[in-house]
């Protein structure tokens, strides 16, 4: 078998602060927990299993997320009406949620607003038509 055959199992993240990332995910994003052990939490985005994995001693005290270290860039939730990208990001302000407004991509022109986890991981909401 050839890995390219496989689907996306699932994506984990590291937080500082488990509590403080359940209560970003779980009652801000309105992602639902499947699974919750001391220092995890699995969550349900989208049908993609998202694992927050808790503070570990191997992970220094001030660490912050940074796209431009070799890793992760962001996540991407595709959003099919690139109208609704106003009412989101409207809940984002609203629920203080730090974020860029609305962009454009340079390459695609497609709409899409970036925000920002507890920890700085970035998301987008991602307009998947064109305008």
């Amino acid at each position: 078998m050839h890995p390219a055959s496989y689907a996306l199992g699932h994506i984990a993240l590291r937080v500082s602060n488990l509590a403080r990332a359940r209560a970003f995910y779980v009652e801000t994003l309105h992602f639902p927990a499947i699974l919750e052990i001391p220092g995890r939490l699995l969550l349900n985005v989208h049908g993609i299993v998202i694992a927050l994995l808790g503070d570990d001693p191997h992970t220094g005290q001030e660490d912050r997320f940074s796209p431009y270290r070799v890793g992760l860039d962001h996540l991407a939730l595709a959003v099919p009406d690139p109208q609704e990208l106003n009412t989101l990001l409207e809940y984002l302000q609203q629920a203080g949620v730090p974020n860029h407004g609305l962009e454009e991509d340079e390459l695609t022109h497609a709409r899409y607003i970036s925000f920002y986890d507890p920890d700085g991981i970035a998301w987008e909401l991602y307009a998947t038509t064109r305008r």
